[in-house]
């Protein structure tokens, strides 16, 4: 007997068609697309790529530290170097004779810039007894000796004083070192008396002919050291012009309290054009007086 199928195979139709449909609905809310699902390689390409391997992290820059600026270090001060001083041969304190003291008497500071052309050196100051200038031999003398300084300066003083007023200027001392200085004095005292020696001799150190910058002069016409060579027409042109060339009269007449010496009208000392014309024009008359360092007189003097 041949069995009729259709109406089974209706029946497996219809009931796969549910089945279909129900599943294409669903697809629609919950699951991917028809491409989604035929091309996961699309899909990774169109997504940011992720990196298996963890990246490091970039460090911040680290800034450089600047360096703490090194204090300079203060320096310590110096001490006052003490000064060295040439003690009295004469026991008993300064001893005056006729108002000049005899250096012998008296505690000198031994200078220590012998060097500077404007250094005082008188019966409280000394030169030290090794100090020997820088010398050349000096124009318009008889073999003398000055620094180089005081003998360029000599020379355009001589020359300008030969031109204007025709005086021919001439040098009779210049330096002296240190034996000579103390033979000097030594044969004063028999020769003039100890009060005429400490008034017109200088003690060794005591002088500034060892310095190099001290002058004793005249006229070449006469070439002897005298008192009244200030007075003359070649002196009295000194006196005027002297500052001009850097020299100033050392030993003026009346100022013998000051300077410890009596007045000695033929010595001249370079002090450089600066300080000699400082003096001549506040008119200070002494090297003492220039630096404030005028001559202590005892009471006896000050009455």
């Amino acid at each position: 007997m041949k069995r009729n199928i259709f109406p089974g195979l209706l029946l497996i139709a219809v009931i796969t068609s549910s089945i279909f449909g129900v599943a294409c609905k669903d697809k629609k809310t919950i699951g991917p697309s028809y491409t989604d699902w035929t091309s996961p390689a699309k899909s990774e390409t169109s997504a940011a790529p992720s990196s298996s391997v963890a990246e490091t992290p970039t460090p911040e820059p680290t800034a450089t530290p600047t360096p703490e600026p090194t204090a300079t270090p203060t320096p310590s001060p110096s001490p006052t170097p003490v000064p060295e001083y040439v003690e009295p041969t004469i026991e008993g304190g300064p001893v005056w004779y006729s108002g000049y003291v005899d250096p012998r008497s008296v505690r000198a500071e031994i200078v220590s810039n012998p060097d500077d052309i404007a250094v005082l050196v008188n019966k409280y100051y000394a030169s030290p007894q090794s100090y020997v200038p820088e010398l050349v031999y000096a124009k318009y003398s008889a073999g003398q000796q000055l620094r180089p300084e005081a003998a360029a300066a000599w020379e355009a003083m001589h020359d300008a004083c030969l031109a204007d007023i025709g005086e021919d200027l001439y040098l009779i001392s210049g330096y002296r070192d240190w034996a000579t200085q103390t033979y000097s004095f030594n044969n004063a005292i028999p020769r003039r008396g100890l009060d005429k020696a400490v008034c017109k001799n200088a003690y060794p150190g005591r002088s500034e002919h060892p310095l190099g910058l001290a002058l004793d002069i005249n006229i070449k016409s006469d070439p002897e050291i005298r008192d009244n060579f200030v007075y003359t027409k070649a002196g009295q042109w000194v006196l005027a012009h002297g500052h001009e060339y850097g020299f100033i009269w050392r030993y003026p007449a009346d100022k013998g309290h000051i300077t410890g010496y009596g007045v000695e009208g033929w010595h001249f000392r370079f002090v450089g054009v600066e300080v000699a014309t400082e003096m001549h024009d506040k008119n200070i008359s002494t090297l003492e007086e220039y630096y404030g360092k005028p001559q202590i007189l005892p009471d006896t003097y000050n009455e």
